[in-house]
């Protein structure tokens, strides 16, 4: 069979093999699946291509036969490639051979298909060339090339960051988004190309090969059939044609128009304008435009710099909006040189916008078309560089500083070397970690250097040249400073657990692993608990150590199935040396919960204080302080249950209407302040701002059992007074939050107590609008 091989062809094969062979060592490519679907799709459909022009361009064949052949060959090496696939899946494993297989015949397999198509076409123009083979090739590349142009084309000027293309299939568009979920658009998508193949075939069934070698349309006027076939092939293609222009309805393509009028909702302010869904009131409205004008002007006084123009911001409901508009889904995109920011829907103050706007307001020094740092014009970016001076402008809401977490890593012998992070090697690391580092070291080049230097060297100049020290130097004055910071004792233990997870690249199935724990969280929020648990155990059979999983399946079997399986599950996770210690606390305090579910009242309490003591997590110790005050009484231990436990009677799942009853009666009899926080604080992430500000007041003078609730009741009141506008409360949050003995004096680190800071500074700095 290889003997009977064209040699254009054969030689087609040989390199779709080695370069396919080659990519499936590198880690997620050694099986079917997105990466090694999109690595084929810009291989495979420009070697069809090609060969089938070279092939076809030295023969006379009829012009159906010339398209069978084209076909022919895209499907042999997309068969190449697959088989390739499945020689690496030998060794690396496969996760999803079905899903694999079907993603692949959508994208690689039908644009091999379209490969082949688009070099019968091409051998057509480069038959009667002088320099007939050069001409093929040079025609035969720009197809792929140039479907890549046009989608690099709607990136820059749109803002979508995913691609339908004829030949490559799909492109996600961003790397932190493991779920890659596209299959119902690639398959309308896929129905425009058979569309196209079709009338493609019809149309050459309809047409002559002349003498000359030219084409022509047959007598239709004899040849009624071909004049049928004609009209046949016309209306394909034109159908094509009809879909591709269908792209916004379908979801293959976006412009900023297009997602505008999805939305519909719009809003603006001196500085930002933000386009939102409609379903919001005019109020939400309102409080979005503050949160982006306010974050901006934080961000300006933070960089030392200013933007030229508007802002836009897009907010989208949920992921599954965001990813259908614009691509990225749980992943925040900003887009420099287009001033505009995409993000979900949270409640106020936005936790990720300011990050975004940073980059944004970087773009302002930033270089070459997309306005950010790198080399070679900023058409190489430097990802440590423009994440890092992100996260140094607008900090995380987190227990420890920036710096903090990297001195955590530094005693952890984790810290890699700097140059090396401000490099592409940043995105080889476990996403928080490069992230915190980068965003802690320019932080330092900052504080040391000034403002200038930080956007200097975003603009393109040497780091080196700036501070006139070497990176090895720079490196070493870095971890010197790390060590003079005071840190909690058990900050080691919890970096290790949030920064040593593995980049996606090097864990096991990511894509699949992602959705099946989606798939199975999705089941049990709608209480079908058997499907949740196949769905996990489905995740666990790719990946063993899947701690979220493991912890899942074990609360649905203690709460809803085998009560002492489950509580076995949770004891092996506890008792699991090499599970994350974050992991570990959730165990506990789920054998915590079913204590307290079952009356064992002073048990439960005396775990949940336990793990409070040594959760360097503030959000975590504090609901476990919270769920303590079940010891209360019994009217307390109802209200935790149903609030916070999530357990409904024997046989039935929770009613999230029970929490609000149970918590509304335990304040109403008993007054406690702990139950005014509870009621503030769900009153404020509900958006009713003017109440939860009357029961946070009320919390505030009653004397709450941990000063880790105390902290997150001066919070929750400084979001309330920054939402109304309320100056004399912003002024009288700040001063309780700064004075002697205030309970951020207690706090395991300073990160909580600077971004509430920071947020009392920008809103009494920001005009009312």
């Amino acid at each position: 069979m290889w003997r009977a091989l064209p040699r254009q062809q054969l030689v087609a094969v040989v390199v779709v093999f080695v370069v396919q062979a080659a990519i499936g060592f590198l880690p997620l490519f050694g099986g079917p699946g997105y990466e090694q679907s999109l690595a084929s799709g810009l291989v495979v459909p420009s070697a069809a291509a090609v060969a089938t022009a070279l092939e076809l361009s030295a023969l006379s064949l009829s012009p159906l036969a010339c398209l069978v052949r084209g076909l022919g060959s895209g499907a042999l090496l997309a068969c190449v490639a697959f088989a390739t696939a499945l020689l690496h899946a030998l060794h690396a494993g496969i996760c999803d051979f079905w899903g694999g297989t079907l993603f692949f015949a959508l994208t690689a397999g039908a644009g091999a298909l379209m490969g082949g198509a688009w070099g019968v076409f091409v051998a057509e123009f480069g038959r009667p060339c002088t320099r007939r083979r050069l001409a093929c090739v040079l025609l035969a590349l720009s197809g792929p090339l140039g479907g890549i142009a046009i989608s690099i084309a709607r990136f820059y000027g749109s803002p979508m960051i995913f691609a339908f293309d004829p030949f490559f299939g799909f492109f996600s568009g961003t790397l932190y988004d493991t779920i890659v979920d596209a299959r119902g658009r690639l398959l309308t998508y896929r129905a425009g190309s058979l569309s196209t193949l079709v009338g493609a075939a019809l149309v050459a069934s309809a047409l002559t090969r002349r003498d000359d070698g030219r084409l022509a349309l047959r007598l239709l006027s004899v040849d009624r059939p071909a004049a049928g076939r004609l009209m046949l092939g016309l209306l394909a293609l034109a159908t094509s044609a009809m879909l591709t222009g269908s792209g916004p309805a379908l979801a293959h393509w976006q412009t900023a128009h297009s997602i505008a009028r999805a939305l519909m909702g719009h809003a603006a302010g001196p500085h930002c304008e933000v386009l939102y869904p409609d379903s919001l009131q005019r109020f939400q409205a309102d409080l979005l435009v503050r949160d982006c004008e306010e974050q901006l002007a934080a961000d300006e006084r933070a960089l030392g710099a200013r933007l030229d123009g508007r802002l836009t911001e897009y907010v989208f409901s949920d992921a599954d909006e965001k990813r259908r508009l614009m691509g990225a889904a749980q992943t925040s995109i900003a887009k420099p040189w287009r001033r505009e920011v995409y993000v979900q829907l949270s409640s106020y103050p936005h936790p990720i916008l300011g990050h975004e706007i940073a980059h944004v307001l970087a773009g302002t020094f930033g270089r070459g078309p997309f306005r950010i740092a790198g080399s070679a014009g900023g058409l190489w970016p430097n990802p440590g560089l423009i994440e890092g001076v992100a996260v140094a402008t607008s900090p995380d809401d987190d227990e420890l500083t920036d710096a903090q977490w990297a001195r955590a890593m530094l005693d952890l012998g984790t810290l890699p070397p700097l140059r090396q992070l401000f490099s592409f090697a940043f995105l080889g690391e476990n996403a928080a970690k490069s992230y915190t580092i980068a965003g802690a070291f320019v932080a330092w080049v900052g504080s040391r250097w000034g403002k200038v230097a930080v956007r200097s060297w975003y603009g393109g100049e040497s780091l080196e040249q700036l501070t006139g020290a070497s990176w090895e130097a720079l490196d070493k004055q870095f971890r010197e400073s790390l060590q003079a910071l005071a840190m909690p004792a058990e900050a080691s233990t919890y970096a290790r657990a949030k920064f040593e997870r593995p980049s996606v690249w090097a864990r096991t199935c990511p894509h699949v692993v992602d959705a099946l724990d989606r798939e199975g969280d999705t089941c049990r929020e709608d209480h079908r608990f058997e499907r949740a648990t196949s769905h996990y155990e489905g995740a666990l059979e790719r990946d063993p150590h899947d701690w979220h999983a493991l912890l899942e399946r074990a609360r649905i079997a203690v709460r809803y199935g085998d009560n002492a399986r489950g509580r076995d599950e949770l004891k092996q996770i506890l008792g699991d040396e090499h599970a994350p210690r974050t992991w570990r606390d959730r165990a506990q305090e789920a054998l915590a919960d079913d204590d307290l579910d079952h009356g064992r009242v002073a048990t439960a309490a005396e775990s949940y204080l336990a793990l409070a003591a040594k959760s360097l997590d503030e959000d975590a110790a504090r609901t476990l302080e919270v769920k303590a005050q079940g010891l209360e009484s019994e009217l307390a231990r109802r209200a935790i249950i149903d609030l916070l436990v999530g357990v409904g009677e024997p046989g039935r799942p929770i009613d999230p209407w029970l929490g609000p009853l149970s918590l509304g009666t335990w304040a109403e009899l008993t007054h406690r302040p702990v139950a005014a926080y509870l009621i503030g604080k769900n009153l404020a992430q509900r958006g009713h701002y003017p109440r939860a500000a009357e029961w946070l007041d009320r919390s505030l003078g009653g004397g709450l059992p941990a000063a880790s609730i105390t902290r997150e009741l001066l919070r929750q009141r400084a979001i309330c007074a920054c939402a109304l506008d309320d100056h004399p409360a912003i002024e009288r949050v700040k001063q309780l939050v700064e004075a002697l003995g205030s309970p951020f004096e207690d706090a395991p680190g300073g990160g909580r107590k600077q971004w509430l800071l920071r947020l009392l500074a920008r809103c009494a700095m920001t005009p009312a609008l």
